[in-house]
């Protein structure tokens, strides 16, 4: 009988890290496989490869715990940006992974259960809308998602990337490793503001958090309601500090491969959202 689910982020090619967390999780390791001996279900929030060193092995371990019905994933902006690099130009995409593209060409960009949400950046219902019932593993799809013109590009980009504003170029934003950007990722649940800052960004910019500059993009009308199904998505790199949990949603993306630590969240039927329900590994 089905007893909860263990959502876990951003992998990224970490192999050991991936199965000390499902060790944590109470997984037992069967035939290059893992399961949950109460029946539990693990559900990964995309950007699985890339990165680590172990791509390869984390494919194989969630592909086949995906066959056997112990796992639920969806696409990241690495696997789809590889199905968009092998539509192109097949010879470019590194011959270790190509075994694996028919089954991420299988995998959905998002999920509904009946309890909660599942996307790797954004659920924004706009494009969740207008992606339904596509089929990337039409190449004809995957290559109108690479056209400038196409309304799929764009509701793919904010679903896989999330909402990025462009910076003045005069307020010289640096993320938080340093790396200059003209755009930064803002709280896509957040209503439509005139002006945005630092404090608006995800994660937040503390050294911009009382600057305020115009925001021109399109942002939603309506916030993401906290009566709205939870959501767990992963893609932001968060450090040690940001909060995770923010009322009905969870961002799992610690940053496994600069900060060497993977997160997950034990979900709970008709059980609260919670910080307590998170587990990270090297705990």
């Amino acid at each position: 009988m089905m007893s909860g689910y263990d959502i876990i982020g951003d992998v990224h090619g970490h192999m050991s890290l991936l199965e000390e967390l499902l060790d944590q999780l109470g997984y037992l390791k069967k035939d290059e496989s893992f399961f949950h001996p109460r029946g539990r279900k693990a559900v990964f929030v995309g950007d699985i490869i890339n990165r680590g060193k172990e791509t390869v092995g984390v494919l194989t371990i969630i592909r086949r715990m995906h066959q056997c019905e112990e796992a639920y994933i969806v696409l990241g902006n690495h696997e789809f940006g590889l199905l968009q690099q092998f539509t192109i130009n097949p010879s470019n995409v590194d011959p270790h992974l190509i075994e694996f593209i028919p089954w991420i060409r299988s995998l959905p960009l998002f999920l509904e259960f009946p309890e909660f949400r599942v996307v790797h950046a954004a659920w924004h219902l706009p494009s969740i809308e207008l992606l339904k019932n596509k089929d990337w593993k039409d190449e004809h799809f995957i290559r109108t998602t690479m056209s400038k013109s196409s309304d799929f590009k764009d509701a793919v980009r904010i679903i896989l990337r999330g909402i990025s504003v462009p910076v003045p170029e005069e307020l010289k934003y640096f993320d938080r490793f340093g790396v200059e950007r003209k755009k930064a990722r803002i709280r896509w649940w957040e209503k439509r503001k005139k002006t945005i800052s630092g404090a608006d960004f995800f994660p937040a910019c503390q050294k911009m958090k009382n600057i305020e500059f115009e925001n021109k993009i399109k942002l939603p009308e309506k916030p993401y309601s906290i009566n709205e199904l939870p959501v767990f998505f992963g893609h932001y790199c968060l450090p040690e500090h940001e909060h995770k949990v923010i009322n009905n949603l969870v961002c799992l993306d610690g940053c496994v491969t600069s900060g060497n630590v993977l997160w997950a969240y034990q979900f709970n039927a008709h059980e609260k959202i919670s910080p307590e329900c998170l587990i990270r590994t090297g705990k």
